[in-house]
């Protein structure tokens, strides 16, 4: 049996070291298509199969040395673009973009790095969009249940129309409660815009001790309110205070004092009886800081773009103060720091030295 396949043993043999040296005598030019293919994964791990008594030992290592730079860059460009397509809402562009960058470098770290960070930013907005959803869902339900309300009233022999009151009810406990869990978990991450989004309505659509009590922690987080300018003798009543906070609130909007304006609007949207222009009046504020956040952020970028790092940052951060859940400031300013503790870490090299 042994000698009936030695033939074709030696044959097998010998035509795969014909192969490896027909592949071994063209490394340089396979090495050159890959790196035209941006491939540099590729070339790199044919290279570091050159020996040193390869005839063209040196010129493929410095070709190496071209490769490395080249790969360096292509990095740097992909995190940058994939970092600008996700703060633009591309998520698919920028997701495959990552995926191929990572199939030409697969054992690079900053591409690792960056592929971690992409999904963490794509979790984090998949967590907002649920809230959003969420606040959506709890915002229908203050409209529906009135509405049912006054039809169970009018009708209260409908065995269907009695169905769907429970069934909104019940519905409206089950949003109050998931609204209470993620308020929590917002004040424990310190995120005090989403608690404050959270636990206002979770409060106005079922008014729970647990709902009463965590915005109680979110008030004494909020810190307490500015004084008021004038005073009265007796306690104010509950519908004075509102007016109390709406007059300050308009006060900090005229002034474009908007993180005041900020929190007092918290404070009036967790009244007992909050004004009835309180959707304007968030609508309008969103708007001004919108606005605000994206001056400053694009601020940043040109700041940034001169290489004026520290000042990008400042910018960066007065849009966060704003707006805490914006992706694109945070990557901004995640880069930023990052360059900054580089700078930082060659500059006391070179005092070292």
């Amino acid at each position: 049996m042994f000698r009936r396949l030695l033939p074709l043993l030696l044959l097998l043999s010998l035509n795969g070291c014909a192969y490896l040296a027909s592949v071994s005598g063209e490394v340089e030019s396979h090495v050159d298509r890959w790196m035209e293919q941006q491939e540099y994964g590729k070339a790199l791990a044919a290279l570091e199969h050159v020996k040193t008594g390869h005839p063209d030992y040196s010129q493929l290592m410095k070709k190496r040395e071209t490769i490395l730079r080249q790969a360096t860059q292509y990095e740097r460009k992909t995190v940058a673009k994939t970092t600008e397509l996700a703060g633009q809402g591309k998520w698919t562009q920028a997701l495959e973009l990552q995926a191929q960058a990572l199939s030409r470098l697969p054992d690079s770290a900053v591409l690792q790095d960056n592929q971690r960070r992409l999904l963490q930013l794509q979790a984090a907005r998949l967590d907002e969009l649920g809230l959003d959803l969420l606040l959506a869902r709890a915002e229908g339900l203050l409209r529906l249940l009135p509405v049912y309300n006054t039809l169970a009233s009018v009708d209260p022999h409908s065995w269907r129309i009695q169905r769907e009151v429970k069934s909104a009810h019940t519905d409206a406990e089950h949003v109050g409660n998931e609204l209470i869990r993620l308020g929590r978990t917002a004040l424990e991450r310190k995120e005090l815009d989403k608690a404050r989004r959270s636990l206002s309505l979770a409060l106005r659509l079922n008014p729970s001790p647990e709902a009463k009590e965590a915005n109680q922690e979110l008030l004494r987080r909020l810190g307490p309110p500015a004084p008021a300018v004038i005073k009265s003798a007796n306690k104010p009543s509950r519908e004075e205070e509102t007016q109390e906070l709406l007059q300050r609130y308009h006060h900090a909007y005229r002034n474009k004092n908007w993180v005041e304006a900020q929190r007092l609007l918290a404070l009036l949207e967790l009244q007992p009886s909050p004004p009835d222009e309180l959707p304007q009046l968030r609508s309008e504020l969103n708007a001004e800081v919108a606005e605000v956040v994206n001056r400053h952020t694009e601020h940043g970028i040109a700041l940034y773009s001169n290489g004026k790092y520290e000042q990008a940052l400042a910018a960066w951060r007065k849009a966060q103060q704003l707006d805490p859940g914006n992706e694109r400031v945070g990557a901004h300013i995640v880069r930023a720091e990052r360059v900054l503790d580089k700078l930082r870490a060659l500059q006391e090299k070179r005092d070292d030295e």
